[in-house]
C-alpha cells in the first residue's frame, strides 16, 4: 500500500523554500545578478567564415559553459534556419526551432570585416515569449581578437548582451580543458589560448569556397580542350592520319612530274622524309631533294611536338582538376559541418508526371 507524504506545514515550507533559495543565491552570484538568466541557452555560433570569427565564436560558446548556461547544442544558426525552413529575421520560427531543441534562450550572432576591424553583433531570443530579449552591436580591432585579450573580448560581450556589469573577479578563470592551453603573455598572467583549427576531414559541407568551385570549372574546361587537341593531333601524325596521307600523295606526284630529280618512290618503307630532305648535290647542302614534301614534314614535326606538349598539360590539368575537385570535400573539421554530417541532412528532387518539379529534404533528429 502508497503512503501519502504528509504535506509541510505552512510555515516549515516556507523556511525550507527561503533556505534553498539562499544557497543557490551564494553558490551562483552570477546568476542571481543576472536574474533573467536562468535556463537552458543554445549558441548558435557567429555567421562569418574565417578563423577570427571561429575562436570568437568558441570563446563566445565556452563563456557560455563557464556560466552554466550552454546547453552543449553545437547547432549553427544556418542549420537551423535550414532544418525549420526560416527566413532571415523570422523571430517566431527561429523560436519554434528553439522549442524543437528544447531551448529557453537562442544566442547567436554574425561578424563582418569593416575596414581594419570587425563589426560583431549579438542577438538573445526569448523562445517562450518569441521575441528578442536583447542585442549589442561592437566594433572590434584585431587586438581585441588576439589570443591575449579574446575570453576579456568574449565575456564584455556577454555582459553587455545580458546587460551586467562585472569586474576582473566576476570573469570565469580560464579552463585549460574548454578551449586550449594557457600561455603566460610578458609581465602578465596567463592567458586564454583559443583551441586550434580542428584537422582536415573529408565530406559534403555548405557553402562551398566559390575560389573551389572556380577551381574545379576551369581546370576541368582545360582539362578537356588539352586532351582534345592531344588527340586530334596524334591522330593527324599516325600512319593513316591525314598529314601521312598528304605526304603519299606529295611523292606520287614526283614520280609524274617534270623534275626526275626531286622524285621520292612513296612505296619506299619507313620514314620517306629523310629522302624528301636529302641535298642531291654534296657541293649544295642548302638544297632538298623535294621542297614540297620537305614542308610537310616540316609540319608534321611542329604538329609532333603540338601534341607532346597536348598530352603533358592534359596530364598536369587532370591532376589539377582532381585536386580541386579533393578541395570540395575537404574542409576544417566545423562544428556546423559536423551538426549536419551528424543530422544526415540531405535533399533531393523528382520531376513530376504532371509537369513541374518537387524538392525536398530530411534531416535525422
Amino acid at each position: 500500500m502508497l503512503c501519502r507524504p504528509r504535506p509541510l506545514p505552512r510555515f516549515t515550507a516556507f523556511v525550507a523554500a527561503a533556505a534553498l533559495c539562499s544557497g543557490l543565491l551564494a553558490a551562483t552570484p552570477g546568476l542571481a545578478q543576472a536574474g533573467s538568466l536562468a535556463g537552458t541557452t543554445t549558441f548558435l555560433g557567429l555567421e562569418g567564415e574565417g578563423d577570427s570569427i571561429n575562436a570568437l565564436s568558441d570563446a563566445l560558446r565556452w563563456d557560455l559553459n563557464q556560466r552554466g548556461r550552454d546547453d552543449g547544442n553545437t547547432m549553427s544558426l544556418a542549420e537551423l534556419k535550414l532544418t525549420m525552413g526560416c527566413g532571415d529575421n523570422d523571430v517566431p520560427c527561429l523560436a519554434q526551432g528553439g522549442a524543437t531543441l528544447g531551448s529557453d534562450e537562442l544566442v547567436f550572432g554574425s561578424m563582418t570585416r569593416t575596414g581594419s576591424g570587425w563589426t560583431v553583433r549579438l542577438e538573445s531570443l526569448n523562445v517562450g515569449l518569441g521575441e528578442i530579449n536583447s542585442s549589442v552591436e561592437r566594433e572590434l580591432s584585431d587586438a581585441e581578437l588576439s589570443d591575449a585579450a579574446l575570453s576579456k573580448t568574449a565575456a564584455s560581450l556577454l555582459d553587455a548582451l545580458y546587460k551586467i556589469k562585472t569586474t576582473e573577479a566576476d570573469i570565469p578563470p580560464p579552463s585549460s580543458d574548454a578551449i586550449g592551453p594557457l600561455e603566460p603573455a610578458d609581465g602578465e598572467g596567463p592567458k586564454l589560448k583559443p583551441k586550434p583549427e580542428g584537422a582536415l576531414v573529408w565530406g559534403p559541407y555548405s557553402p562551398r569556397p566559390t575560389w573551389k568551385l572556380a577551381g574545379v570549372g576551369v581546370s576541368a574546361g582545360l582539362t578537356l580542350a588539352s586532351l582534345a587537341t592531344a588527340i586530334g593531333t596524334t591522330i593527324a601524325i599516325s600512319d593513316n592520319g591525314p598529314i601521312r596521307k598528304e605526304l603519299i600523295a606529295a611523292a606520287e606526284r614526283s614520280l609524274t612530274d617534270d623534275k626526275p630529280s626531286n622524285n621520292v618512290d612513296p612505296a619506299t618503307p619507313g620514314d620517306l622524309c629523310p629522302i624528301a630532305r636529302n641535298a642531291p648535290d654534296p657541293s649544295r647542302p642548302d638544297e632538298v631533294t623535294n621542297a614540297e614534301m620537305t614542308r610537310i614534314c616540316i609540319k608534321a614535326e611542329n604538329v609532333a611536338a603540338a601534341a607532346t606538349f597536348s598530352w603533358v598539360a592534359t596530364g598536369v590539368f587532370a591532376l589539377s582538376t582532381a585536386v580541386f575537385t579533393t578541395l570540395l570535400f575537404v574542409h576544417k573539421k566545423d562544428a556546423t559541418v559536423a551538426k549536419l554530417i551528424e543530422h544526415d541532412v540531405g535533399f533531393g528532387g523528382a520531376p513530376l508526371q504532371e509537369g513541374g518539379f518537387v524538392f525536398g529534404g530530411s534531416m535525422k533528429f
